[in-house]
Parts: structure tokens; C-alpha cells; sequence
């Protein structure tokens, strides 16, 4: 199969788009250099017509994971969120036929603070620009005529060029510095590594089933930011003592952000017959990629 992957110089775009070239005739797009065994191309998602694009790929199949997730600059570029976390969605749809399938990669940042374990069928309401955008992107697709999945996600995990700085390297290298952080101890989350989300793609691209539906895949365990980052330090047996437990309620000066961010993955669980990891699971899969 032709797979067009967006975001292809970004932290899950990259591996991604690496493991699905095992079977696949893979091409990524991102927003600087990238040395990947696939074709890749530098492409501004900010275009007004992605004819080229869909003209180098011809893809049948288009997985997008280009965003901009940084949420305090989208609360303060609201254009540049909106444009390329949400129309990109609708000019890759004007671009390429009617018969090409589209995975768009979402959040859980289209829920409010006040739903707990955020299920398909619960009502989107995002607090921040970052999940507004987001929504927007989705809404494009909900209502196209295409085959497409929508895949709200909270991943953690390792950018495939380590000098990129994601939530993880963060951590690690601030610990590894003996600089004190502080993880919040009142944000929930449900992470998953970005390894085994891209096992869930493999599987999905393999049962060939774009119903137009949304499902969440999220590790299986309610974690606290801190707590998660305490359990990556403890497995790697390094020292605990520089992260603190901070709290989100205390932080004014940054985008507002849920502190919230869990969703049920019970749908998919229980319609593909699939078992997602805990967090031990997440914490060791992170372990043997570093």
C-alpha cells in the first residue's frame, strides 16, 4: 500500500512512518531535514494547495500526525493552530481522490477537565486553543464522504532524532543533569508509548477496516504526571530526588490545559479483541527504545 505520512520529522511520525515502511510503500512529509529509510519531502502544510504533495505520494492511504502540540503557542498563534492542526485536514481531503483513506491522529485535549475517563460517545468541549483546532480538524472528516478513523491518543515517548525535546527527553535529561523538575501530581492522563500506539496502527491498516469511526487507544492505567515520570526515573535507577510534585492549579502564566486528560479505551478494547499496556508495560517499552 501507498502511505502518506504527515509529520514525518515529528516524534510519532518519524517511527512511524520507519516501522510501516517494513511493508509498505511509505512516504513523509515534515517540516525539516530528516535522513529516513523512506521518501520524504519538506513540505509547508501551511500551503494553500497540496496538489504537489498528493502528486509525489499518489497515496491511498494518508496518516495525519502533523500539529502543532505546544499549547501555550497556540493559545497565543490561534491562525497558525487552527490552520495547521485543523484545515490541513480539508486540504488533504481537496487534494486527493475520494477513495483514499485517511487516520487522523486527535487528542484528548477535545474533552473538558470535568470528564473522567472520556468515552467516543461524550460530548467534545476543549478548553484550549490546542483542542479547538483539533476539533476542527475532526469535524472535517466527520462530515466528508471518506473512509477515515479518528484516533484520540495521549502518547508518550522518544523523538526519533534523541536532540529533539519531547515530555520524556525532558525528564530524562533534566535527571540526568541533576536539575530539579516539577511534574504536576494533580494531571491524570492514560499515556501510551508512542511504540505500541503505532502497533495499534499496524493492526488497523492490517484488518483494512476505515468505517468512519472514532476510537481512543490510551494505555490501560490512570497515572499522574509525576507518578509516571517517578516510575521512568525508578526503572532506569536513576535519581529520584530531583523531580518534585508540582501542581497545575498553581500555574497561571500558561495555557489553560485539563487536568484531566484521561479517555476509556473500552470501545476498541472490546471491538477488536485487543489488550492495551499499563503503565509498567509503557514505562518498559520506553526503556528498551532509549
Amino acid at each position: 500500500m501507498r502511505i502518506l505520512v504527515t509529520g514525518a520529522s515529528g516524534m510519532l511520525g518519524a517511527s512511524l512512518a520507519v516501522e510501516l515502511s517494513r511493508k509498505h510503500k511509505v512516504f513523509g512529509t515534515g517540516n525539516s531535514e530528516m535522513i529516513l529509510p523512506i521518501d520524504y519531502k519538506i513540505f509547508d502544510l501551511l500551503k494553500e494547495s497540496y496538489k504537489e504533495l498528493i502528486e509525489w505520494s499518489k497515496p491511498e492511504l494518508i496518516i495525519h500526525c502533523a500539529a502543532l502540540t505546544n499549547g501555550n503557542f497556540c493559545q497565543n498563534n490561534p491562525l497558525d493552530a487552527f490552520n495547521l492542526n485543523g484545515c490541513t485536514t480539508k486540504k488533504l481531503m481537496d487534494a486527493s481522490d475520494d477513495h483514499v483513506k485517511i487516520i487522523y491522529i486527535s487528542t484528548d485535549a477535545v474533552f473538558s477537565s470535568s470528564l473522567h475517563m472520556a468515552k467516543e460517545v461524550d460530548c467534545i468541549s476543549p478548553e484550549n486553543i490546542y483542542g479547538k483546532s483539533k476539533e476542527l480538524g475532526e469535524f472535517f472528516l466527520v462530515n466528508s464522504n471518506r473512509d477515515y478513523l479518528i484516533l484520540r491518543t495521549t502518547i508518550v515517548g522518544l523523538n526519533y532524532y534523541r536532540e529533539k525535546n519531547g515530555f520524556v527527553e525532558w525528564i530524562l535529561n533534566s535527571v540526568k543533569a541533576k536539575e530539579t523538575i516539577m511534574l504536576f501530581d494533580d494531571v491524570l492522563f492514560t499515556p501510551i508509548s508512542i511504540w505500541d500506539f503505532i502497533i495499534e496502527i499496524n493492526f488497523l491498516i492490517n484488518q483494512n477496516t476505515y468505517n468512519s469511526k472514532i476510537f481512543h487507544i490510551t494505555g490501560g492505567e490512570v497515572v499522574t504526571k509525576y507518578e509516571f515520570g517517578m516510575s521512568l526515573i525508578q526503572e532506569l535507577s536513576l535519581d529520584t530526588s530531583c523531580i518534585k510534585k508540582g501542581y497545575i492549579s498553581k500555574f497561571t502564566d500558561r495555557a489553560k490545559r485539563s487536568n484531566d486528560q484521561t479517555l476509556d479505551c473500552s470501545l476498541y478494547k472490546q471491538q477488536f479483541k485487543r489488550k492495551l499496556p499499563n503503565l509498567k508495560d509503557t514505562i518498559i517499552t520506553i526503556k528498551n527504545n532509549i
